[in-house]
Parts: structure tokens; C-alpha cells; sequence
């Protein structure tokens, strides 16, 4: 009698509402016996698609009748979490939007007054949370519905903060790092639909008449193509150009260069979706407290738990390219949400005297942690000039104590006291037995990795390192008389050091600082 289903039963919702409303008084008098004996019962009970009925009434006192059967009976706790959970999807469908509202606040309602009788529901409610959750290929409207009502749950259920955020977290990076593949993809159909095509006529290998002629283009005016400049800086081939040279053929590369872009245009948008879901979220939960002048408390912990779960999932994760905006949109909220992040990053970017066996930070970490730093410095407008010119000035001296340490392992190895590893060191720094420009590109990962987010900062944010001749501020009519603040000191030694840098940080990054 109490199964019910809106699209699959053969009763309409009046007709439910009509014979099962007399039974919920006789079940609320008989709460105590509805134990495991009765399982199928109370299973029934609250899979139903009773909060869809457009009796006011009924809902209301059906959902009394789930709050007496969980308070006499914790144990249906987990069932009951896992049957309400799944309506917080629910409004996706065309037909159901008008009534999503209304449904989704009777459940958040009732999910209200079951944690607050039973607290420890807590963990039967993020666990329903994360089965419940969609997967990545799920539409964007149910993407954002299961976001949005995830995060109506901390409104009352404060102790799953972290799960919840967690959880959202991770569904989000799954989807940056899909929309990078998707990109990938689209770029690499590009560039091997164009390999195909001058392959026919100009061979696999590249000549010497080959070399004059792309020398001659250039001298011309034309740009030579340079696929891993092009790799590194993230640029878009011309995939409008390489489709249509495609469309000869009926299966040629053109109609899964046109499925891939199909795709990424799909995947970005509920990137978007989700995006903006959350940046609304986080808009409305970190409002200055007006009286006060400043972050409540409630607000920072806030913060906290987000840069803990940026640092557990962000930073490791390789291709993510937008999930850490939602931090970076934190910290310009507050200046010291500022302060803390990067902080956290230095921390995590470590002390260049300490090998990674004395340390709990893999590589991979330090060389992420520098280049949010640099990332992060160089974008964030808000930041202050001392601000830009503490970070610069940190990482400058990272940089050369790490130099010094390696010219005084180079020393050491020399004078006979680590013969066991002299070829190492000797060939690390430049020595005799080196080959030319040699670049340890793994051993000095963290190295360049701290140079790049100096150089990248440099070229964005000069301005702020740089002083008049007086010493007063910048002005565009003496930036030949320009001087570099004392944090810059140094920056010459690890540019030239025998280390090579700039053949290991990223080309446009290092063809802009030469400019």
C-alpha cells in the first residue's frame, strides 16, 4: 500500500494520498514494533515518493511518521538517508522544475530534524551524500541540483562540513581534468590531421632544405611552427583550417575532430555550471560581519577547511586548471586568507637545505606549491606591493641557498671527502666533465620550478618591484631611471647560475622575461 512511484505506479498521487492516509495514524501508534522484524515495511515506508504529493497536509505528516519510526528506531537511520538523499536531484527533468523548490524543502526539513534528534546521523548522511552523488557525465542541471542541496545540508548539519566539501571538491576537479583531456584531445586531432596531410609531401624527417625554407618563412614574416612552444604555453592550433582540409574523406579525422570539440564544448559548460554554482555558495558564506569589521569566526574556520582540502586535492592533482580559483576567490575575500595561503604554499615548497627523505613533501607537491605561488601572485590584483615584494624576495632567497648548497656539495666532492659521488655533482653544476648546457631536469625539479614562479611574477607584476630613481613611487616618465627593489637581489645569480634555468622553466615564460 505505501510503495508509490510518480512515473511507474498505477495510482495517481490524489488516489495514493487517499489510502494511505489513514494508515499513518494507526503506524504512529504502533512505532515500537516497527523493528527488523518489519524491514520491508519500513523499507517501503521511505522509498516512496511520498514528498512529490501535492497534499500539503499529507507531506507533512508522513514526514512526522519517518521522524517517529528513525527516533524510536535509529538503526533505519542509513535506509532513510540513502531514500531522501536521492530527491536532491530531483527538478532535473522539464516537468519537474515548478515543483523542485517545494520538494527540495520539505527534505531538507525533514533531514534538518533528524539530525538535530539523532547527531550521530551525521555519518549515515555524508555516506548517503557520496553514493547519491552523480557521475561526471551526468547533465549540468543535475550536476548543480546535487551540488546545491549538498551544500543546503551544512545549513544545520555542521559536523559533515569537511565530507560534504570533500566530496563536492572532488567532483569538481573530475571534471577540470576531463575538460583538459577533452582540449588535449582536440588539439592533438589537429596537429596529426596536419602531420598527415604535409607528411605526403615534405617526408617524416625534417632536412637541411626543409630548415632553409621555414628560415626563409621566417625572415619573411612568418611564424615557423613549434609544437612544444605551443605545448607548454597552452595555445589552440587551427582546427577550423584542419577540419575543412578533412572533409575529402567520409571517414577521415574530421567528424572525430568535430566529436571531440562537441564534447569539450559540453564538458566546459558543466564545468561552468558547477563552477558557478559554488562561487555563489561561497559568495553568500563569507560576508564581512558589518558590526565587527571583519571575517566572522564561522567564516575563517571556513577558510581553513578549504585551503586543508586544496592542499589534499588540488594541489597534488595534475591537470587541474580551474578548481583552484575557488580558493584564489577565497583569499581575495580577506587579506589574511591572503597571508595563510601563501604561507601554506612556502610551507609546502620546504627548505632547500632538506632533502626530500627528511621531509613529508614529495616532489610533485613542492614543484605545485611553487607554481600556485607564482600563479597566484602574479593574477591576484588585490595583493599589495610589500606583499608581491615579500614573496618575490622569500623565493629569491630559497633559490640561492639552494645554489649555495649545491656549490658547497660541489666543493666537498672535490676535495675528496664524497668521491663516491663526484661524477654526480661535477656533471649537476657544469663541471669539466659535463656536456654542454647540461640541465638536471628531475634532481632540480623543485629549483625550477621556484625560479619560474619568480621569473612569472617578475614579468607580471614589475611594476611593483621596481622604484624610482628618488625612491618614490613608479611613474611612466622615468622608467629609464628605474631601480629594482633589495627583495630582486639575487635574481642575476640564478638566471646565470650553471644550473641553466631558463632552459628548464616553460619557453614562453622564459621568452617573456627576456624581453
Amino acid at each position: 500500500m505505501f510503495a508509490f512511484s510518480k512515473y511507474t505506479s498505477y495510482l495517481t498521487a490524489e488516489k495514493y494520498v487517499e489510502e494511505v492516509m489513514p494508515w499513518i495514524p494507526a503506524l504512529s501508534e504502533n512505532i515500537s514494533a516497527l523493528g527488523l522484524t518489519y524491514r520491508e515495511l519500513v523499507t517501503t515506508i521511505f522509498g516512496s515518493d511520498w514528498v512529490v504529493c501535492p497534499d500539503e497536509r499529507f507531506v507533512h505528516r508522513y514526514a512526522t511518521l519517518c521522524l517517529q519510526i528513525l527516533s524510536a528506531h535509529p538503526t533505519w537511520v542509513p535506509q532513510a538517508m540513502a531514500a531522501f538523499v536521492r530527491w536532491f536531484i530531483y527538478g532535473a527533468r522539464d516537468n519537474e522544475a515548478a515543483a523542485a523548490p517545494l520538494v527540495h524543502d520539505h527534505l531538507h526539513a525533514l533531514i534538518k530534524e533528524v539530525y538535530r534528534t539523532i547527531p550521530t546521523c551525521g555519518t549515515s548522511l555524508a555516506a548517503a551524500l557520496v553514493d547519491a552523488c552523480p557521475f561526471k557525465a551526468a547533465k549540468p542541471n543535475t550536476q548543480v541540483l546535487f551540488i546545491q542541496n549538498a551544500l543546503r545540508c551544512l545549513d544545520y548539519a555542521t559536523g559533515i562540513r569537511r565530507q560534504v566539501l570533500q566530496l563536492v571538491l572532488n567532483h569538481t576537479i573530475q571534471i577540470d581534468v576531463e575538460v583538459q583531456v577533452e582540449l588535449e584531445d582536440l588539439e592533438s586531432e589537429s596537429e596529426e590531421e596536419e602531420e598527415e596531410e604535409e607528411g605526403v609531401e615534405e617526408g617524416i624527417f625534417e632536412f637541411e632544405e626543409d630548415v632553409d625554407e621555414k628560415k626563409n618563412s621566417a625572415a619573411n614574416g612568418s611564424k615557423p611552427n613549434d609544437d612544444e612552444s605551443e605545448a607548454e604555453s597552452g595555445s589552440d592550433s587551427d582546427s577550423d583550417s584542419d577540419s575543412e582540409s578533412g572533409t575529402d574523406s567520409e571517414f577521415g579525422d574530421s567528424d572525430d575532430l568535430g566529436e571531440v570539440n562537441y564534447n569539450a564544448k559540453k564538458i566546459v559548460a558543466k564545468l561552468d555550471a558547477v563552477m558557478s554554482t559554488l562561487f555563489a555558495w561561497l559568495e553568500k558564506n563569507f560576508q564581512i560581519d558589518v558590526a565587527a569589521g571583519e571575517m566572522p569566526e564561522s567564516a575563517s574556520q571556513l577558510f581553513l577547511t578549504f585551503l586543508d582540502l586544496f592542499n589534499a586535492i588540488v594541489l597534488p592533482t595534475f591537470k587541474s586548471r580551474y578548481t583552484q580559483f575557488l580558493l584564489f576567490f577565497l583569499c581575495s575575500r580577506d587579506p589574511q586568507y591572503a597571508d595563510v595561503f601563501l604561507g601554506t604554499m612556502m610551507g609546502n615548497v620546504g627548505d632547500p637545505l632538506r632533502t626530500l627523505s627528511q621531509e613529508n613533501v614529495s616532489s610533485v607537491t613542492k614543484v605545485a606549491a611553487a607554481s600556485y605561488l607564482g600563479s597566484f601572485v602574479a593574477r591576484a590584483k588585490f595583493l599589495t606591493t610589500k606583499i608581491v615584494r615579500s614573496v618575490v624576495g622569500v623565493l629569491v632567497q630559497w633559490a640561492n641557498a639552494y645554489l649555495d648548497w649545491q656549490e658547497q656539495m660541489a666543493r666537498d666532492t672535490a676535495s675528496g671527502q664524497k668521491q663516491n659521488v663526484r661524477p654526480l655533482y661535477s656533471q649537476v653544476l657544469g663541471g669539466a666533465s659535463a656536456p654542454a648546457q647540461f640541465t638536471d631536469f628531475e634532481r632540480h625539479a623543485v629549483f625550477y620550478a621556484v625560479t619560474q614562479a619568480i621569473l612569472y611574477m617578475f614579468c607580471f607584476r614589475w611594476r611593483d618591484l621596481a622604484e624610482a630613481s628618488g625612491g618614490g613611487p613608479l611613474v611612466e616618465s622615468e622608467l629609464d631611471n628605474l631601480h629594482w627593489c633589495h627583495e630582486v637581489e639575487g635574481m642575476q645569480r640564478i638566471v646565470f647560475s650553471k644550473l641553466n634555468p631558463l632552459r628548464a622553466c616553460a619557453p614562453t615564460v622564459a621568452q617573456q622575461f627576456a624581453s
